[in-house]
């Protein structure tokens, strides 16, 4: 009887466990209404619909609206939907791109349940372009032109502008659906969505026209720059470039650079002469000069079929030096750091001998050099190890990896003027290196206080403070006069009304940098005089390295990935650790993927870093890959002007850190 009923149970629990993966593989049945939704709308518009989901079987996941310009995907809304049953409300933004005219879109409806069972609807939906009444322009100052309707698409406003005037534009909302839309530059053109500063040109200052199409997005003016006749090419916002053939010796007159008095010439490629013409100093060759009117100087690279120039077996062709602590026109503006793309282009003065001059202090550190020789400004294509390239400097030294560096106990005098030889005559695998101080330069620099403690003068307008600071700590500034423009960090400062500074994080030793050039203070959390790494308890420092961050803005100072410009993150309590950044300032507003992209580190360098949290809180702009990097999710932008902060809290150990994103204003 026992066995009997031993057998009855079994064969319960079976169908009983039939019964429960029966439902489990149920598909459902999910079905929507649409209770609210327009037939036609305008480019720019965020478009409302309601949409009423059911089923009744299995519990829904999602549904989203997909806007469609022919096969292309260009929009998506995705709304949890938790109650069957319920009417769900949202909003689809339908692009506002350049020459696409009035037609149609397709709008897709795509309702799912926690089974992946999916139900859709298409709709077909007219879309106009919005005929603006006005557009604003809006300068770097925030003082607004009103741009004037001249007909269809086409707007105007004459006024006494700069010979540079940097704008964005902006236009009104029209329409019950319309948005306020932007257009700024971006990747060498002008696009939608930006407010980065479009470098309007006149051949002079005064009053003349600022013209604007918002259908096919021309703009006018942009001055032509020339040299010797020939047009220089705008390739980015405020950037030209041209590929000439020169023979040493050559004189280049250049037209239409303004305030072109005060531009950084490059002594390793120019002689300035007495009527402003530049004589040109390397070897006969084919070369490119780009013409930076962002940092005013003038760049040249050498070339080989139209191409940046490789250093060929012959010993012919271009060296380019790559790494940190050089940098024309200014290592405070430009540092090379690895990004092989940013090397600087050795000229050959005499065949098979390449240079670079430095003036220390202004394009190379004082006291912290690591750089390398390599074939071309690309990785994996040619290097000079320390087995090919050998020295007899006393000042610098050479690893086995071809790093150069200073000699222990070294450093170079502030002002001094360096050159850089390396010859190749004997064979690329033989290369000497000689470094020369070929002159000096009087560098005055003003004495500036943090605090009580006199910062010391690193490069040319370049300060650091080793110091010990308390949480809350009152810190008065002397001897900068503008502070007032100084762009101060929220991160570790709160400015007070008498001009002293708040110091935020914990207590600890901390670096301070105050780069007089780009006018803000940067800090560091310091370990035995050395950037601090998080320990095992979860102190110490944490780092963000990645694309779309920077201070004190992304377009002077992105950190990319290189570990060398890490934004330190403020402890501002035992093991928790903040870097709050603002939207079109420290942070991109692109919504593209490929524009945003970071991740946590225990170090500014490779090693250690975040890919899992216990917890993480996101805003609806972002995703958490797999390898731990932040990154847009889907097309979705941050809002312009708004402060996202950043929040990793390991008090319950590095590996069960929670990680928070919130927006705070």
């Amino acid at each position: 009887m026992k066995k009997n009923s031993y057998i009855i149970l079994v064969l319960a629990g079976m169908l009983s466990m039939n019964s429960c993966n029966d439902d489990e593989f149920l598909p459902g049945n999910p079905s929507m209404e649409i209770k609210a939704e327009n037939a036609d709308a305008l480019f720019g518009d965020s478009l409302p619909f309601t949409i009423k989901a059911s089923d009744v079987d299995v519990p829904l996941s999602t549904l989203k609206a997909q806007l469609f310009y022919g096969e292309e995907q260009v929009s998506e809304t995705v709304i949890r939907t938790k109650t069957s049953g319920n009417d769900y409300t949202g909003k689809i933004f339908v692009p506002y791109y350049a020459n696409i005219p009035n037609g149609k879109a397709t709008l897709k409806y795509i309702l799912q349940n926690i089974h992946f069972t999916t139900t859709e609807m298409t709709k077909e939906l007219a879309l106009a372009r919005p005929d603006f009444p006005y557009l604003t322009l809006v300068d770097e100052e925030g003082k607004e032109y009103r741009m004037e309707r001249q007909s269809m698409y086409k707007y105007s406003v004459t006024g006494d502008f700069s010979q540079k005037m940097k704008a964005y534009i902006k236009t009104p909302k029209v329409g019950e659906n319309g948005n306020e839309l932007t257009f700024g530059w971006e990747n060498g053109t002008i696009e939608s969505g930006s407010t980065n500063a479009i470098s309007f040109s006149n051949t002079e200052p005064g009053n003349y026209a600022i013209k604007f199409n918002t259908l096919t997005y021309e703009a006018e003016p942009f001055a032509k720059l020339k040299v010797n006749g020939e047009d220089m090419e705008l390739v980015e916002n405020d950037i030209y470039a041209i590929k000439l053939t020169l023979k040493k010796n050559d004189i280049l007159a250049f037209e239409g650079v303004p305030d072109y008095d005060n531009w950084w010439i490059d002594q390793d490629y120019f002689e300035k002469q007495e009527d402003g013409t530049l004589k040109f100093l390397p070897i006969d060759g084919s070369y490119q000069i780009t013409a930076n009117g962002k940092m005013k100087y003038f760049s040249v690279i050498a070339l080989k079929n139209g191409e940046a120039a490789k250093l060929q077996d012959d010993g012919t062709g271009a060296i380019w030096a790559i790494g940190t602590g050089i940098g024309k026109p200014s290592v405070a503006l430009s540092e090379v750091g690895w990004t092989p793309e940013n090397g600087l282009c050795m000229p050959q003065l005499t065949a098979k001998k390449y240079q670079l001059t430095f003036i220390a202090g202004v394009t190379m550190k004082v006291d912290d050099i690591n750089f390398k020789f390599f074939h071309i400004n690309k990785w994996d294509n040619g290097e000079f190890k320390g087995d090919a390239i050998s020295t007899t400097s006393e000042l610098v030294k050479i690893s086995s990896d071809g790093n150069l560096g200073l000699e222990e106990g070294q450093k170079f005098e502030r002002g001094g003027i360096y050159r850089f030889t390396v010859d190749v005559t004997k064979g690329n695998t033989k290369a000497v290196l000689t470094v020369e101080k070929v002159g000096k330069v009087d560098l005055p620099a003003p004495d500036i206080f943090f605090g009580n403690d006199k910062m010391e003068v690193t490069d040319t307008d370049i300060y650091k403070s080793d110091q010990a600071f308390t949480q809350g700590q009152m810190i008065t500034v002397t001897g900068i006069d503008n502070l007032n423009e100084w762009w101060i960090d929220p991160d570790f400062f709160e400015k007070q009304s008498d001009g002293a500074l708040k110091f935020l994080p914990i207590n600890g030793d901390y670096r301070v940098t105050a780069n007089a050039v780009l006018k803000y203070f940067s800090v560091m959390a310091l370990k035995d005089g050395k950037p601090a790494k998080l320990q095992d308890d979860g102190t110490g420092a944490i780092w963000a390295i990645g694309k779309g961050i920077g201070k004190p803005s992304v377009a002077s100072s992105e950190v990319g990935w290189e570990p060398g410009k890490a934004l330190c993150l403020a402890q501002v309590a035992p093991k928790k650790y903040q870097l709050t950044l603002k939207a079109g300032e420290t942070l991109k507003t692109s919504g593209d993927w490929e524009a945003i992209s970071f991740k946590f580190f225990y170090q500014n360098d490779w090693g250690d870093e975040f890919k899992n949290y216990a917890s993480n809180t996101l805003v609806e702009q972002l995703k958490l890959t797999d390898s731990g990097n932040l990154e847009m999710q889907g097309n979705k932008a941050f809002e312009e002007g708004a402060v996202y902060r950043f929040t990793i809290d390991v008090t319950n150990g590095n590996t069960n850190a929670d990680l928070k994103v919130e927006k705070i204003n």
